[in-house]
């Protein structure tokens, strides 16, 4: 399977990658934090900063496969 690695990204493309991976991360977080009951406000706030972070920076550096290995996830169940 050929990656598109080589490939410059467009600016355009990295603004929609991150932003859509930060949608993504900001639903993740606020379900991490009624999942693991965080009743402090820093500690809720600093796992969905973490989560927007680390999905926004996974989509915009793997692009469609990360979108992809998350039907994988059974993080839903």
């Amino acid at each position: 399977m050929e990656t598109n690695e080589d490939q410059e990204l467009s600016e355009s493309e990295k603004i929609t990658r991150f932003g859509c991976g930060a949608l993504f991360g900001i639903f993740l977080g606020i379900f991490l934090v009624f999942e693991l009951v965080l009743s402090s406000f820093g500690w809720a706030a600093a796992v969905i900063v973490l989560s927007i972070l680390i999905c926004g920076t996974l989509a915009l550096k793997y692009g469609d496969e990360f979108w992809y290995s998350l039907k994988n996830w059974d993080w839903w169940r």
